[in-house]
């Protein structure tokens, strides 16, 4: 009975820490909803609305044929595609920002090596959208080529035997049946856009993250920022449903379980060259020339690097990584066990609560930690608004997702006969669960605990409004050195960043590879 109690009650502590600042803003943003006519609200509307539907369309347009090219094509560099399509993920979109801009804009790279070129200003919804899609058109292409190979190659074959020719077997089976993967993989990606902070604050661009940021840190316009936060919100919740339909509407299912074996079309030498090109031009845009330049920045400017400030920004973002790496396993672990060891439906809707944190931007959630911390202080005697605990609370709530998701991959593989017989033999759930079968998925854990420690060493407009005083991280010292248009001070910053990001991708990358070739191997 106590120890029911006690999970209860830890349970119920986990909701309240977890929901509460969203539900903050949610109801704040409802009060001001008929209070307020700022005109700049609808600016910001449009111009998150016009990058999201540029960068759909250009997302869509390099990913998916990239996709079947590398799955049901064989040509010279096509492993070659495959293995360097999914880096761009490693260079965060803010990064390839400041990059560009060093690069093409006047006073840059290229106008003080060349004196007929006087530069071009980027700083434009159009090059936004483009360095945005560079940087996250992966997701798209991933879960596209997943998609063709889980559901549609047993019907192309047999498109193959009617005598379809490769573009009908693309556009009449391939296409159709891999839209719940390009669907999947479009939502994250609009997710990510309207997530973003770094691009479009620098490049100036009216957008509901931006507004959110500059209302809460320049304007002091609270009232205005939990509006812009709830229609975000409201917008998140929309595009994850829609995701949600669309999956349910368009559903194929492979009915055998042995693997499958397809075959591939064979391109001619100067098609494929043709498609090779093609094909590596988002990843040299995406990846290959912002990390060279960035490396190049760094060795150049080696004498001007503040390496005080860099050892300072490394420590404070590795221990930011494990603070919230470690707070986001604890939980999930909790979570886990509970939702293991009980027939109650709500736990499943509770985790996609919880989960659906990763879709809301940093700015609203710093927002909703804002005056959670805040009524906190004013019925406690402690004052936690400038420490580290709101800041890893927000984190937690923005990286929970991938802590579960990560954690549930792993129990997926353990039945429940080992509960059945842990029982039998008189063992309590808690002795199953913590001495039986967590073992079991320790490197489960491990991959959680290190995908929110990456996603933390990059996370910018959280970690820009709740830091303490005198707390830089990589990101935020890279965003300062940048807005003061001094880039090249920050450069070991952002070759940091990507090199953590390198890692992660690489290790992904080969898990991917491998479920791949089973499912193309006997």
């Amino acid at each position: 009975m106590r120890l029911n109690l006690f999970k209860l009650f830890f349970f119920l502590t986990i909701s309240f820490l977890l929901l509460t600042p969203i539900f903050i803003v949610i109801l704040n943003g409802l009060g001001e909803i008929f209070l307020t006519d700022d005109l700049y609200i609808n600016r910001y509307l449009i111009g998150s609305t016009k990058l999201v539907l540029m960068v759909s369309v250009f997302v869509t347009i390099i990913s998916v044929p990239l996709a079947w090219f590398v799955t049901m094509t064989e040509f010279w560099g096509r492993k070659i595609l495959q293995i360097l399509a999914i880096l761009p993920l490693a260079i965060p979109a803010y990064i390839s920002a400041y990059t560009y801009a060093e690069i093409l804009e006047p006073g840059g790279f290229i106008s003080l090596k060349f004196l007929f070129y006087d530069g071009y200003s980027i700083r434009n919804s159009i090059v936004a959208s483009l360095i945005i899609s560079l940087s996250f058109f992966p997701y798209v292409y991933i879960l596209t080529r997943i998609a063709i190979i889980n559901f549609s190659t047993r019907y192309i074959e047999a498109a193959k035997t009617l005598g379809k020719k490769p573009y009908e077997c693309f556009f009449k089976v391939g296409l159709p049946m891999s839209l719940p993967g390009i669907t999947a993989g479009l939502v994250l990606v609009l997710m990510e856009t309207v997530n973003d902070f770094g691009v479009a604050d620098f490049f100036g661009l009216q957008t509901l993250s931006v507004g959110v940021f500059h209302y809460i840190a320049i304007l002091n316009d609270l009232p205005l920022a939990f509006l812009l936060a709830s229609i975000i919100i409201l917008l998140m919740s929309l595009l994850y449903f829609f995701e949600q339909k669309i999956r349910g509407k368009r559903k194929f299912h492979n009915n055998s379980y042995e693997n499958i074996q397809y075959s591939k079309y064979n391109l001619g030498k100067f098609v494929g060259i043709f498609v090779f090109i093609i094909g590596l031009l988002p990843i040299f845009f995406g990846f290959v020339l912002p990390i060279i330049f960035v490396i190049y920045t760094f060795f150049n400017n080696l004498n001007f690097i503040d390496f005080n400030n860099y050892f300072s920004s490394l420590y404070n973002s590795i221990l930011l990584g494990i603070i919230a790496g470690i707070g986001c396993a604890i939980i999930s672990i909790f979570i886990s066990y509970y939702s293991r060891f009980t027939n109650k439906n709500y736990i499943l809707y509770f985790k996609k609560v919880i989960n659906i944190g990763y879709a809301i931007p940093g700015v609203v959630i710093a927002l909703g930690v804002i005056f959670f911390l805040f009524y906190f202080d004013r019925f406690t005697s402690l004052s936690l608004s400038t420490t580290l605990i709101g800041l890893s609370l927000a984190l937690s709530i923005r990286l929970i997702a991938l802590s579960n998701n990560s954690l549930d991959s792993g129990m997926e593989k353990i039945g429940k006969s080992i509960d059945d017989a842990s029982r039998l033999i008189g063992r309590r759930s808690s002795t199953t669960y913590f001495r039986i079968i967590l073992p079991q998925v320790k490197l489960s854990i491990l991959a959680g605990f290190f995908l929110v420690f990456v996603d933390t060493v990059k996370e910018l407009p959280i970690t820009l409004l709740l830091r303490p005083f005198n707390f830089d991280t990589l990101a935020t010292s890279l965003y300062e050195y940048s807005s003061n248009e001094m880039f090249e001070y920050g450069s070991l910053h952002a070759l940091t960043i990507i090199c953590f990001l390198s890692f992660v991708i690489y290790l992904f990358d080969n898990v991917l590879e491998k479920r791949m070739l089973s499912k193309t191997k006997k």
